[in-house]
């Protein structure tokens, strides 16, 4: 049930598929790498799935489709491109010389430009080749020596796949009753046109089918049926509105980033009145325990402990937070928690699920491309270079870290954070994207520590600039001696201002001598 609605949203979500065969267009039902393009659009738009079919003719189609492919939910290329047009650079090749083989060489380059994106991408190679194997083999080879991390990718029977990367390999089929020759273990691997459609979704939802995965495709097809509304609000005729808001502000740039503010309410209040967190609280949920929760039966400190469906939906469906977890055992209620909810086999990998979700919650700086330069302000976390254990968060208000003028110089305020190596602690603050836990002493409220900076640029910011050396962004302490600072991430708005308004309460209180018989008596 949980994957069938999960499948439902996917399908909801999913609007465009994309080929690559130079074979596109040709009906020749004897040919196996002929490619009906016809018979294929029509099934996708049996589907309500925007298809296109693009037949290269050069090495400029191929880098075009390269852009066009980043673009599209789902990729399905040929094995084999042969180009008909050569390049210029082809003319002057020695005729005698024996022609290049098209198997492979096109298609590769265009997974080698989709798996670097590092985006959740479907891919399908759909051959008429009965070499299955052998081109899963290829592409793994290929894909494997040009990443830097070669344990990203596993592959299997055909397939290919990282936690965000899928790739597929099939034999492409005009005739249901195509068989591949001497080859019994792949006859599940053949794919005919009118069940493409339904092999795509139920490939794409097995990548999809998780609650937190569900909801970002639910709320992306929000956004996408509500687009035109999104631009009607954001209507042309409110230009003049906006160029005089602009035209009155002391820092003029400040207009942009009330547009992206604005935005980005729009979107909230979108998904908040459209009620997107319902579809989660209560069938999906119900869904995602049938499927995920099979009995087990183990011991924590001598105590047998039984884990089961009906356990997780008293705890989820009961109101009562002091009844909630009366049925587990102590240790549960805390720091093992997450594993209550584990799938089977997931248990190792229990710390990373709660960092990376932390991380989700808190690090505003997930979208951050790698060449952007951060910008010094509340909320960012730095890091020692001479001390490379000692970070700080920045708590100086965004409206005295901008309309910095060139080369003049401002102090900036932080407070300290503390690297916990030991995972025993009650209460942690932030967690980096490496993985080191930090925490803020909200008690101390001498700890605040001022660090100068010289603005470099016409900005009117404290930008970091980069290490080539290392490849991060770095600020300068504008001392003869001063210390550099690595730049690690930048925090949510909210948990920014919540830290200022703790470390407010801390130096705004009263401290009183007064009659230790009166003040503790108003305590017994």
């Amino acid at each position: 049930m949980f994957f069938e609605k999960s499948k439902q949203i996917a399908n909801e979500f999913l609007q465009s598929v994309v080929f690559l065969d130079d074979q596109a267009f040709r009906n020749d039902i004897n040919d196996q790498c002929a490619f009906n393009a016809f018979d294929v659009s029509k099934a996708f738009a049996a589907e309500k799935k925007v298809c296109g079919i693009y037949n290269p003719t050069s090495e400029s189609d191929i880098k075009s489709f390269k852009e066009i492919a980043k673009k599209s939910d789902i990729v399905i290329l040929d094995w084999s491109i042969k180009l008909s047009n050569k390049e210029l650079t082809d003319i002057d090749a020695d005729e005698d010389e024996e022609e290049e083989d098209p198997r492979g060489k096109y298609t590769k380059l265009i997974i080698s430009e989709l798996v670097n994106t590092n985006s959740l991408k479907l891919i399908i190679i759909y051959t008429g080749e009965e070499i299955l194997e052998d081109i899963t083999n290829d592409i793994f080879g290929y894909i494997t020596a040009i990443l830097p991390n070669k344990e990203v990718f596993r592959k299997e029977v055909c397939e290919i796949h990282s936690e965000n990367i899928k790739i597929l390999v099939r034999f492409k089929s005009n005739d249901p009753t195509n068989d591949i020759k001497n080859k019994s273990h792949l006859q599940d691997k053949i794919i005919s046109y009118r069940d493409l459609p339904s092999f795509v979704l139920d490939e794409f939802t097995k990548m999809t089918a998780g609650l937190l995965s569900d909801f970002a495709l639910l709320s992306l097809t929000t956004v996408r049926n509500n687009s035109h509304k999104i631009l009607s609000l954001f209507s042309k005729k409110l230009d003049a509105a906006y160029m005089a808001h602009k035209a009155v502000l002391p820092i003029q740039n400040d207009a942009e980033e009330l547009l992206v503010k604005l935005f980005g309410d729009t979107i909230t209040d979108l998904l908040n009145y459209t009620s997107i967190s319902q579809h989660i609280q209560t069938e999906l949920i119900d869904n995602w325990i049938d499927k995920n929760i099979i009995r087990q039966e183990f011991e924590e400190n001598k105590t047998p402990f039984i884990r089961d469906a009906k356990l997780i939906r008293e705890i989820i469906n009961e109101p009562d937070m002091t009844r909630r977890f009366q049925g587990i055992n102590k240790p549960y209620k805390k720091t093992k928690i997450t594993e209550l909810f584990l799938p089977l086999g997931e248990h190792n990998n229990v710390e990373i699920i709660n960092a990376d979700f932390a991380k989700l919650t808190h690090h505003k700086s997930l979208f951050s491309p790698q060449n952007t330069p951060p910008t010094l302000t509340l909320g960012t976390v730095i890091r020692s270079t001479n001390n490379p254990s000692t970070y700080f968060v920045c708590i100086q208000q965004r409206c005295d870290s901008v309309r910095i003028k060139q080369n003049e110089e401002r102090k900036f305020l932080f407070l300290p954070l503390t690297s916990i190596k030991e995972k025993n602690k009650d209460y942690y603050s932030f967690i980096t994207a490496e993985g080191t836990i930090l925490y803020l002493n909200r008690k101390e409220s001498y700890s605040i520590k001022t660090i100068k900076f010289k603005c470099d640029n016409n900005c009117g910011e404290i930008k970091g600039g980069l290490d080539e050396s290392c490849k991060k962004y770095k600020f300068k302490e504008n001392y003869d001696d001063g210390d550099t600072f690595e730049w690690v991430f930048d925090l949510k708005d909210l948990h920014s201002q919540r830290i200022v308004a703790n470390y407010a309460s801390q130096i705004s209180r009263v401290g009183l001598n007064e009659s230790e018989w009166l003040r503790k008596a108003g305590t017994n």
